[in-house]
């Protein structure tokens, strides 16, 4: 690598969206989202296997699981021929609500940590290199481009940077940085967090990369330490940043130190050696792995016993009413950069068939959250503000053109779209658009939605509006002349446009469900979001859960006494009907596998092994962060450490604080008995606790040890171990208590907290039982 500063800035931003440039002997990188699964570097691409969610990994409490994971998705990056996932997502589970919850692992910085650093070491044994992100406290979506998370160094150390500590010292190969500010200064250009923290205390000595237009300076931002401006072409960079190096030796060293730091990060991806096609590669091997994990993730939280028997497992041959707006085939991700096109996915009605249950499938209810994309035939015509044109035929009413889109189109594009729409029924129907900037909708000359361009925040990843809906009457049958203005404007990211249409019917499809229910022998209900209502972007605002869910349950419920309800969500929801049903699964959003999977856990032919990643509330009130967020300029963290389970643990003498589920909670299929906890060593060397667990019931299970920490600063969980116990058997399960979680933040860095330390062990954070007590 030559020393000349100014032949190096054009690789410190990306050339495109997905790749950076090729610069004397340094190849081009190809990126890709992301944590569930492995895009590449086209939306509409080759499909690509799809995994369960961050939250699902965590409820898995398997570290060896998750390294195949990692494993796989690394098998998947090659076949886009990928060299670096923008994964895992780090940042924790702060509130229910937020809208990235579900690519995020759990609420405790220590689990989080373990977790990711299985998934970075079996990504990365791959040679494909992560980047873990958001760097840091980009925990809710609330105003994430310019919230500023105003949190003490103390609370940063011990809770929202663990995860990226420990990261650092597993070798990941890159960090991204969070959009938000940090106490006033954006992440991107933040010197202590970058500089000082990451790279000199930590050691970090890989690429740290901005989130996709995330970086807000040119030579403040490079000398914080920020390596790489994504995506390109440069908009802080490039021929400003050289036109002054001349005048700074500071500048051209932190020029010549990031060049060298991305030529690194292309060496070990084996960059040079890698080609650009793209292919679906629907391996076995991985399609099994997906299972597994699918299944270690459910977590089983209430069986109640119906007649003589648990309601779950259910017996082949059983009947079967399958209920739920997305029943047939359930939702495998949520949306946002996180969304893959999945490669075959399993859907449930076809594998509880095949699985041998006589099933009946009704919906008993429609929760998507906007209406469908409008279908007809379409042309647009695209023009940029140089006079260049570009036509396409189109048969959905939805487009979106990312910066720099390499499609011969520069600067300001604007749109204009014509055609026709027909309707099989005449009658009132509802149409929408979201847009991001400006946009006129004409349905046979006459403007139905005008959006003006202020709104912002709803779509589109937080660039565009809401979707705004108008009522028109349609004749069947025939063409309506469809006509779309998107004037010229600069682009804040992406810019696009979507056109919906749907009938309006008021149709109660509660009583079919009903019916149906009665009918059968056991009436599965499959409720939960999707991934509109989870999704980058946006924060839910309510655990409710959508549309007439809950009144559906409870319907089925009064004519069904084995009412089995699967919560299939990337995080908490409100349960009101809890107390009416025999059994609720929590599901998630575990991958493409989804309908072998809840086969293969409702059957009993795997048991579902997963333990609470998160604490489950009652309601959004009784959360530590939830009525706090912030109010879109600052997001001040005052619960401090206490965030999840630790909140709910300082207000337990308060029966109106009480969780519906706390953290590391999960039944299985069997029973356990545990023997007396010991104590060995102390906080100084390596203190282990050993505890025997006997399986007590009839079937094979896994049990989840956890071991906390109780002193002068709360409850903290401190490690824990899954094992797999046989009928009859018995096993010692040893789990060493980590030195950091001793120590809190001091005066003097990382110290071993003063006072008296409890010892405590569980099955989860609200059932605690204590092994020692040892005096600081």
């Amino acid at each position: 690598m030559n020393d000349d500063a100014s032949g190096w800035v054009d690789l410190l931003a990306g050339a495109d969206l997905w790749h950076t440039a090729a610069v004397g002997d340094v190849p081009v990188i190809r990126m890709s989202d992301g944590p569930a699964g492995v895009r590449g570097t086209d939306w509409a691409g080759p499909a690509s296997a799809s995994f369960p969610c961050g939250a699902a990994l965590g409820a898995t409490f398997d570290v060896d699981l998750v390294r195949q994971v990692g494993e796989a998705l690394g098998r998947e990056a090659r076949s886009k021929n990928v060299h670096m996932v923008l994964a895992p997502t780090v940042n924790l589970q702060r509130t229910p609500i937020g809208g990235r919850n579900f690519e995020c692992f759990s609420e405790d910085p220590i689990h989080t940590a373990a977790i990711a650093v299985a998934y970075i070491d079996g990504v990365q044994s791959r040679g494909v290199a992560c980047c873990v992100k958001h760097l840091v406290c980009n925990d809710t979506e609330l105003a994430r481009f310019e919230v500023s998370a105003e949190v003490s160094e103390t609370v940063l150390r011990e809770v929202y940077l663990v995860p990226f500590e420990a990261a650092v010292a597993a070798g990941v190969q890159a960090v991204m940085t969070a959009y938000n500010r940090l106490n006033g200064t954006f992440c991107s250009e933040h010197h202590w967090l970058i500089d000082d923290v990451l790279r000199g205390e930590w050691g970090f000595r890989g690429v740290v990369v901005s989130d996709w237009y995330g970086t807000r300076s040119g030579a403040a931002a490079l000398l914080a330490g920020l390596d790489l401006e994504m995506p390109g072409p440069s908009r802080h960079r490039g021929e400003a940043l050289a036109a002054s190096l001349d005048d700074s030796a500071e500048l051209r060293a932190a020029v010549m130190r990031s060049a060298a730091r991305i030529g690194e990060l292309a060496r070990w991806t084996g960059a040079a050696e890698t080609g650009t096609d793209q292919r679906t590669d629907d391996d076995p091997a991985t399609r099994a792995v997906i299972r597994r994990a699918g299944a270690a993730g459910a977590v089983l939280l209430v069986n109640r016993t119906v007649a003589t028997a648990p309601a779950l497992p259910i017996r082949p041959g059983t009947s079967v009413a399958l209920i739920g707006p997305y029943a047939d085939q359930g939702r495998v991700q949520g949306g946002g950069s996180a969304r893959v096109t999945p490669a075959n996915p399993s859907g449930a009605l076809e594998a509880l068939r095949e699985r041998g249950y006589a099933v009946e499938h009704r919906p008993g209810c429609r929760i998507p959250r906007y209406l469908p994309v409008m279908s007809g035939a379409f042309e647009v015509e695209f023009s940029d503000e140089h006079g260049s044109r570009l036509h396409r035929d189109m048969r959905r009413l939805r487009f979106v053109r990312e910066a720099f889109q390499d499609d011969g189109l520069h600067g300001m594009v604007a749109a204009h779209l014509t055609g026709t729409v027909r309707v099989a029924s005449a009658g009132r129907w509802r149409i929408s658009m979201r847009a991001v900037g400006a946009a006129t909708l004409r349905i046979d000359g006459e403007i139905v939605v005008a959006l003006d361009g202020s709104d912002r925040g709803g779509s589109f990843f937080g660039f565009g509006s809401d979707e705004v809906i108008a009522v028109v009457d349609l004749a069947a049958d025939v063409d309506h002349r469809i006509e779309l203005d998107y004037p010229m404007a600069p682009s804040p990211g992406l810019r696009g446009v979507i056109v919906g249409l749907a009938e309006e019917i008021v149709t109660d499809l509660i009583p079919a469900a009903v019916a149906a229910a009665a009918d059968a022998e056991v009436a599965v209900v499959v409720v939960g979001t999707d991934d509109e209502w989870e999704t980058e972007g946006e924060d839910r605002t309510t655990l409710a859960l959508p549309g007439a869910q809950d009144r559906l349950i409870e319907a089925v419920a009064a004519v069904n006494e084995r009412v089995v309800v699967v919560v299939n969500a990337g995080s908490p929801v409100a349960m009101p009907w809890l107390d009416s049903v025999a059994a609720v699964l929590q599901l998630w959003f575990p991958g493409g596998e989804l309908g072998h999977v809840l086969a293969d856990v409702l059957s009993g032919d795997v048991e579902p092994s997963g333990r609470l990643p998160i604490t489950v509330p009652r309601r959004l009130a009784q959360t530590p962060a939830g009525e706090h967020r912030g109010d879109g300029v600052v997001a001040e963290y005052r619960e401090g450490r206490s965030v999840g389970y630790r909140w709910y643990h300082r207000h337990r003498e308060d029966p109106e604080f009480e969780p519906l589920f706390w953290f590391g909670y999960g039944l299985g299929y069997t029973t356990f008995a545990w023997g007396q906890a010991t104590l060995a060593g102390d906080r100084e060397t390596a203190a282990v606790v050993s505890v025997e667990v006997t399986n007590t019931g009839r079937r094979p299970g896994h049990e989840v040890v956890q071991v906390y920490l109780d002193s002068d600063v709360g409850v903290r969980f401190a490690a824990s171990r899954k094992v797999a116990v046989m009928p009859g058997d018995r096993q010692v399960v040893r789990i060493e208590i980590p030195r950091r979680a001793w120590m809190v933040w001091g005066d003097r860095g990382w110290e071993f907290a003063p006072g008296r330390h409890e010892v405590l062990i569980g099955a989860h954070a609200g059932a605690l039982s204590r092994v020692a007590v040892i005096d600081g």
